[in-house]
Formats: C-alpha cells, structure tokens, sequence
C-alpha cells in the first residue's frame, strides 16, 4: 500500500516542483484517485479498523510525502499542506471504506459513495482554507489536516466498539466465546495485548475472526432473502474459528494447571 500511494502520486504529480493547484483541480483530482481506489480495492478493503488503518497509514503516507515533494514550488508550508490535504483525503477514504465493508445492501453503497466523494471535498476543503489564512497563521493549515486524519477514524472505531458488544454479547450467551471478552475485544488498544488471549499469533487470529464473526452478523441481520443464508454459513465458519480459539486457550490454560510445582 505504501508503493501503491508513492507510484499513484508520482505518477499524477510527477516528480518536476509545481505551485499548489486550486482547490477545485485537486479535489476532481483526488475524487478521480478515490474513484479508482474503490473501483480496484473496495472488495480487498478491510471492514475491522486495526487492519484497515495499517493499510491506509502506509497508502496516506507514501502520497502524501510525494505530494509534498512535489508541492516544494509553493515554498515550505505550501508543500507541507498540499501533502497533508492528500494524506487527510486518502484517510477520510480509508475510514469510510471500512465502515462500508462493514455494512450490506444499500448501507454499503452509500458508505462507498461518501468513501469517493468526502475525500475529495475535505483535500479541496483544506487547500482552501490553507489559502485563506494569513501568512502568520499559515502552518495551522498543515495541523487541521493532520486532526482531520485523525478524526475520520472516530466513527469507525466506535461502530466497530458498538458492533462487539451488540453482536458478540449473543454469541457469549451461547457459550461461543467468554463474556469477559467483550470488553477487551471492544477495545482496541487493549485487545492487541491481552495475555489472556495467548501468544501473539494465537491473538491475532481470535481477536481478528470475533471481530470479523460480528460484521457478518450485522450483516445478516441487514439483508434478506437468499442473501440472509450465504451469510450464515459465514456466521458459522467464523463462530467455528472462536470456539476452536477459546477451547485451545482453555486446554492450555488446564495443562498449566495440572503440571506439578517445581
């Protein structure tokens, strides 16, 4: 992702210095780039944060150090905000990507459409704004990207944190996996650490299938028809990796407990 976002910007700014387009002519070009991101990568989008940030950090990232080496003919604070209005876009894309790959139906495809369109007007909305501040102002343009890029995150991490504990708490009532999971799985600062869940590899794979095992229960619940069925079997399958998760920590946890102290 991250060679993705240095040979997209590359190859649409080139690597000669140029001034700072207007905000219109870099919107339409970061509305074309979203575009083409969700038309190649919206079915590979992760719907879970942790995976979807990675990937959009590196993508963000490498286009927006392109962009400002290439903006470096509108001085320093004008590379510095064409390169953070494209990292603030591509971010705002990432988060909405993986809010829509989080829901199903008509919820889907308005999430990607809002996943194409709001990256463009924020990178538009920040290139103006930049050249609207006062030149003793003007590295504030730069600092209200960066906390855009943060904030286009807030929405997904907290659906994700409501969608764990709607959905898993069902399946800790059938005995699926522990309810004292809940918490830590809602989390995710917590969850990447938790030496209850085991070792990291172990870790990974059951924090990622409970959180995955939730989107596709909101999902079925969001369809109908044939479409309810295709998602059970996938219910199924990840319910299967959890309780395969939590009945090896546990057998592990016993075997510890029945060895002799030394």
């Amino acid at each position: 992702m991250a060679v993705a976002g240095v040979a997209g910007a590359a190859a649409a700014l080139g690597v000669d210095p140029i001034a700072l387009p207007a905000p219109g002519a870099l919107g339409a070009a970061i509305l074309a780039a979203a575009f083409l991101l969700a038309l190649l990568g919206a079915g590979v989008h992760s719907p879970l944060t942790a995976e979807a940030g990675l990937a959009t950090s590196a993508l963000a990232l490498g286009a927006a150090a392109v962009a400002a080496v290439a903006f470096r003919g509108a001085g320093l604070e004008g590379a510095l905000l064409g390169g953070g209005a494209v990292g603030a876009a591509l971010s705002i894309y990432g988060a909405e990507g993986c809010r829509a790959n989080s829901e199903a139906g008509w919820r889907r495809g308005m999430a990607w459409a809002s996943a194409v369109v709001l990256p463009a007007l924020a990178g538009a909305g920040l290139l103006a704004l930049g050249n609207a501040l006062s030149p003793r102002y003007s590295s504030a343009g730069p600092a209200v990207a960066l906390l855009v890029a943060v904030l286009a995150w807030v929405p997904p991490l907290f659906l994700e944190r409501r969608r764990v504990g709607r959905e898993l708490s069902e399946e800790a009532k059938l005995g699926i996996l522990p309810g004292e999971d809940l918490v830590v799985l809602g989390n995710p600062w917590r969850r990447t650490r938790e030496a209850r869940f085991g070792r990291a590899d172990e870790r990974r794979e059951y924090v990622r299938s409970a959180l995955l095992l939730a989107v596709v229960r909101q999902q079925q619940r969001r369809r109908k028809g044939e479409a309810i069925r295709l998602r059970q079997l996938e219910v199924l399958a990840f319910r299967t990796r959890v309780r395969r998760a939590v009945q090896g920590r546990l057998a592990r946890f016993d075997v510890r407990a029945d060895e002799p102290a030394l």
